[in-house]
C-alpha cells in the first residue's frame, strides 16, 4: 500500500509545472554537508547576517524573497521557532505568498504538528488554484510567477559553492527559474 501512496505522489509531482517552497529545491543547504559541518553553519550563519542588512533596504514583493530566504537559512542553522516565525509572518502580511505556506508546513512536519502542517497544504492547494474555475487562472499565473522568481533569488545563496562551476550551476539554475516566472506571469509581472 504504501508504494501505491508513493507513485500516486511521484506522479501528481511529475505532473506539477513548479513545486511551492524552498525545502526542495536543489540545494547544497538542502543536502548532506560536503565538508566540515562547523564550516557550512559559519557560512550559513553569515549568509544570514548579511541578508538581514539586505533586508533593510527591499521593499515590496522582494523582501519576502530575502525573508523567506531568511526563514531557510534559519531552519538550516536549527532556529526553528525563528523560521517558523518568518515564514509565519509572511503568511499574514502575504497571504498569497506560496513559498511561505509551504515553507511553513515544512517547519511543522518536521516539528510532527500534523493539523497545522494540513492546513498550510491546504492553502497552497487553494492558492494555486487546484479545484478553482478559469476566473482565478489569472491570479494564480501570478502567484505561481512569484513563487518561481522568489526560488530563483535563493540559488546564488546557495552554501559551499566552492568552485566556479557550483556557482555556474547555481546561477543558470537561477535564470532558469526565472525564465519559468516569466513564462507565468508575462505582462502580469
Amino acid at each position: 500500500m504504501e508504494t501505491d501512496n508513493s507513485e500516486d505522489i511521484e506522479s501528481l509531482i511529475e505532473d506539477m509545472q513548479y513545486i511551492p517552497g524552498h525545502f526542495h529545491l536543489e540545494l547544497n543547504l538542502n543536502c548532506d554537508p560536503v565538508g566540515p559541518v562547523n564550516l557550512r553553519f559559519r557560512d550559513t550563519y553569515l549568509k544570514q547576517e548579511s541578508l538581514q542588512a539586505e533586508l533593510e533596504v527591499e521593499v515590496g514583493y522582494m523582501q519576502y524573497a530575502v525573508r523567506n530566504l531568511l526563514g531557510l537559512l534559519a531552519f538550516h542553522l536549527e532556529q526553528l521557532d525563528k523560521a517558523e516565525e518568518i515564514f509565519r509572518t509572511i503568511c499574514k502580511e502575504d497571504p498569497g505568498n506560496l513559498n511561505a505556506w509551504a515553507n511553513l508546513g515544512f517547519v511543522y512536519d518536521t516539528q510532527k504538528r500534523e493539523l497545522d502542517a494540513e492546513e498550510c497544504v491546504d492553502q497552497v492547494s487553494y492558492l494555486m488554484g487546484v479545484n478553482s474555475g478559469e476566473d482565478y487562472q489569472e491570479e494564480t499565473r501570478l502567484l505561481a510567477a512569484r513563487c518561481l522568481a522568489e526560488q530563483a533569488y535563493v540559488y546564488p545563496y546557495d552554501v559551499e559553492l566552492d568552485s566556479d562551476d557550483n556557482l555556474r550551476e547555481r546561477l543558470m539554475s537561477a535564470l532558469s527559474l526565472y525564465n519559468k516566472a516569466l513564462h507565468y506571469g508575462g505582462h502580469l509581472l
